[in-house]
């Protein structure tokens, strides 16, 4: 990418509102003692989104920030969103429309069945709960979308200006918070005059991916593989939507690029036995991130996704050549229970 257009893709990301209330930068620290505990292998980065700040942190805060400027500018006053009962997107939202003023609505369904503890509930919905979010729970996955719909239908029809944010605010809009991301770190990168081969991170709604693959090119990056690792979905569900996010960025952005699926690497192979259901692999992956660098996962998207990077290490592919970053996209809160 020429100096000229990047100017102009990075004035179009300026131009485009933004709420701007995370910790930014986020981290970026070299994973040493991991290598050591590895034997060896590629240099590991790792990037600490778990500390955007509100809400507790996590990638979500970067996606939100786009898509609720957006909303607050066209005079919302009920933002209406969807997840299970231990989603970090549901936590960021009620955490930012409390800063905001506005209502917030969640239509969750529960958590993977025998993950909670007798007489416990998750602690996102504690959190929930003190950010005062009206809380609507169905009992499946499928049953979110059209009740959240029905929701916002009827708070329309009482005059009420509702947005209806998409899972994981995983459209265009919310996916420039990680275009954005990226010229971060790699201002963050060339201090360090480091150069990456490979990025892995948990992609599932897709918007993570998206934005950093479309903030890859724009920051000169272009040879960097983004390496998303599914904790739920089948790999080609989750590479249709990336493309489609990321075109949609790249219009946004008046950048003329063009994303094809057979430039997309996500690998489901890792999910083990469903979403929120712990693998030996995922365990293992915790417990050696804590206990060599003292960095907590999470137990349903960072440990799987850093399961994978370990064992891309531990078959080569991945060697001592190549430099890798792995994106901690936060969610700790699913480590914990509160009184139910």
């Amino acid at each position: 990418m020429n100096i000229n257009d990047y100017q102009q893709a990075l004035d179009s990301l300026k131009s485009i509102p933004s709420l701007n209330c995370g910790f930014y930068p986020t981290p970026l620290e070299e994973l040493t003692c991991l290598r050591k505990m590895l034997g060896g292998g590629p240099r590991i980065f790792i990037k600490r989104d778990d500390f955007t700040g509100i809400g507790f942190g996590g990638n979500k805060v970067r996606k939100l920030e786009y898509v609720l400027a957006k909303a607050v500018a066209e005079g919302v006053e009920v933002a209406i969103t969807i997840g299970t009962e231990k989603s970090n997107h549901a936590r960021i939202t009620a955490a930012l429309c409390a800063r905001l003023g506005l209502c917030c609505i969640l239509v969750l369904s529960p958590a993977t069945s025998g993950t909670i503890p007798p007489n416990l509930k998750p602690a996102s919905r504690f959190i929930y709960e003190t950010l005062k979010a009206e809380i609507h729970m169905v009992e499946n996955r499928e049953q979110r979308s059209e009740t959240a719909e029905m929701i916002a239908a009827d708070l329309s029809e009482k005059g009420k200006k509702v947005v209806n944010v998409p899972l994981g605010a995983s459209v265009p809009l919310g996916a420039l918070g990680f275009v954005s991301a990226m010229q971060e770190t790699a201002v963050q990168l060339r201090q360090l005059e480091v150069t990456l081969n490979y990025i892995f991170h948990a992609s599932t709604s897709g918007g993570t991916q998206a934005g950093l693959i479309v903030g890859c090119h724009m920051a000169g990056y272009e040879n960097t593989r983004v390496v998303g690792v599914s904790p739920d979905d089948p790999a080609n569900v989750i590479a249709t939507k990336v493309v489609e996010i990321a075109n949609g960025c790249y219009k946004l952005l008046k950048m003329h690029n063009c994303l094809s699926f057979d430039q997309v690497k996500v690998l489901d192979e890792y999910i083990g036995p469903g979403y929120g259901l712990d693998t030996p692999d995922s365990i293992e992956s915790f417990n050696l991130l804590a206990a060599s660098e003292g960095i907590f996962l999470d137990p349903i998207y960072t440990s799987k996704a850093m399961a994978a990077l370990l064992d891309w290490v531990r078959k080569g592919k991945l060697t001592d050549q190549d430099t890798v970053l792995f994106w901690h996209t936060g969610g700790q809160t699913a480590l914990f229970f509160t009184p139910a």
